[in-house]
């Protein structure tokens, strides 16, 4: 399917030529536009020290390589947006890996570091996420959470029926406490994407005012703090000038929130994952109701205790029922240990699962239970589907916080952080010949002579 069919597809006819009026309007025959735009939304994050991460396809760096050096010098991250523009669910496994192969080339001859990969079109597969493993990918964020922060009933119904197609396109899960913490699959971590995103509420839904757009995103912001997850918000950089207001709006309204919010690249969100991934909380009775407690972790970790005595033990206020814990060697009086018992029968998926959320686990036999704060048996585990793995883990968690029992564990994100907010923006074309060369790069006759191009280098693997 080439460019022009795929887009009337998913956005319908009327929005295609619309967008194609557009081009002219936010592109230009040269880099100036382009930068204007990446440097607005670049200036806004610099007010509270942080910086966005940028995909672009491999063929709009290797034509704009010095305009991606200047943003990597201003603390900007550039990750991999695929090698053409296409939607790589129409490929084959051998050919997802060779064009994502190939865009690795092309960063590393020019110079610019990689850490992680989005789907142009968000267009990821099953069979992506063994490749970006095995190419050393660190992270991947594709996987989309959609918040109900619009009001539908007061749009129009044909753009109504252009935003239903964006959702469908994106495949999109319910925001819940699990939907919006990021997860390893592998050495790969998967960082979830919150929409609705810039193009949705700008050109699909046509708004227009600064409040507007920005009162959505502060919405979606609220949501996620109140779950304690991260934001990552798409804002494609060719509306950078466009939605400079709305930006600024989100970003202010995040930074005013009670508990601090983490505004950090995905590189280094996935950097701090790796990290947290290590960490462990040994629990011992030292005598009736009082627990030694020691933490293996690093000092960037946000240790939680809820519904029990800290005693002497150095802490901070969090919420109401909960203290962060300043030590990584002490003592609490709690009736219960401290901890999640679970039981033999329960899979070690769900195990595994708790420890990446931050939770101490133990495997007991049934007549224990009443020994430990919370007593998990979950036979059926975590299911199957994508839709029902992402339902029970966001029920399980919020089971959990709901329980009102004594627990100690680590925190989501560091340094004493209680959610996280990521800006990202696809380049998906810097000047008016990139978005028409995309006609021509994702067409299928350009897609098979690239693949024979590149035989002799295939992976052998992937090559039957």
């Amino acid at each position: 399917m080439n460019l022009v069919s795929f887009s009337i597809k998913t956005k319908g006819l009327r929005n295609f030529l619309r967008r194609l009026w557009t081009v002219f309007s936010r592109f230009g025959f040269s880099e100036t536009r382009a930068r204007r735009s990446l440097t607005a939304i670049v200036e806004a994050l610099q007010s509270y020290q942080a910086a966005p991460t940028f995909y672009i396809p491999a063929v709009v760096l290797r034509r704009h390589p010095v305009l991606m050096q200047t943003m990597v010098r201003n603390n900007v991250e550039i990750s991999i947006h695929g090698y053409f523009h296409n939607d790589y669910r129409s490929l084959h496994e051998k050919e997802q890996y060779l064009q994502t192969r190939q865009a690795i080339t092309i960063f590393d001859d020019v110079h610019i570091p990689w850490q992680g990969f989005r789907n142009p079109y968000l267009g990821w597969t099953e069979e992506l996420l063994p490749i970006l493993n095995r190419l050393g990918f660190a992270y991947e964020s594709n996987e989309t959470v959609h918040h109900d922060v619009v009001d539908l009933s007061q749009i129009p119904l044909p753009l109504q029926e252009g935003y239903q197609k964006s959702l469908a396109l994106y495949r999109a899960l319910p925001a819940n406490t699990s939907t919006l913490l990021p997860h390893f699959e592998g050495a790969l971590l998967r960082i979830p994407l919150s929409i609705p995103d810039d193009e949705m509420l700008v050109d699909r839904l046509r708004m227009t005012r600064p409040n507007q757009v920005g009162g959505a995103w502060s919405d979606v912001m609220q949501r996620v703090y109140d779950l304690e997850g991260i934001y990552t918000l798409n804002l494609h950089p060719e509306r950078g000038v466009l939605c400079r207001q709305a930006l600024s709006m989100l970003l202010a309204f995040a930074h005013s929130l009670p508990l601090p919010v983490w505004f950090a690249r995905l590189e280094e969100v996935a950097r701090w994952w790796k990290e947290r991934r290590a960490f462990r909380l040994d629990i011992q009775e030292q005598a009736h109701g009082c627990w030694h407690i020691v933490a293996t972790c690093t000092a960037r970790a946000t240790l939680l205790a809820r519904y029990l005595d800290a005693g002497q033990t150095a802490t901070q206020p969090w919420t109401d029922s909960h203290v962060r814990v300043l030590a990584q060697d002490f003592l609490v009086r709690a009736p219960t240990c401290p901890c999640i018992a679970v039981s033999a029968r329960t899979p070690c998926e769900v195990v595994d699962f708790l420890g990446e959320m931050g939770y101490p686990t133990r495997l007991i036999p049934e007549g224990e239970a009443g020994h430990y704060a919370y007593y998990l048996d979950m036979p059926e585990g975590l299911g199957t589907s994508r839709a029902e793995q992402a339902q029970k883990c966001g029920q399980l968690l919020e089971q959990i916080k709901q329980s009102n029992t004594p627990l100690v564990y680590f925190g989501p994100w560091p340094d004493g952080h209680y959610a996280a907010l990521s800006i990202t923006g696809d380049i998906d074309s810097v000047t008016i010949q990139d978005f028409f060369l995309r006609i021509l790069e994702v067409s299928r006759t350009g897609i098979k002579l690239f693949e024979r191009g590149l035989t002799g280098q295939q992976n052998p693997n992937l090559a039957q």
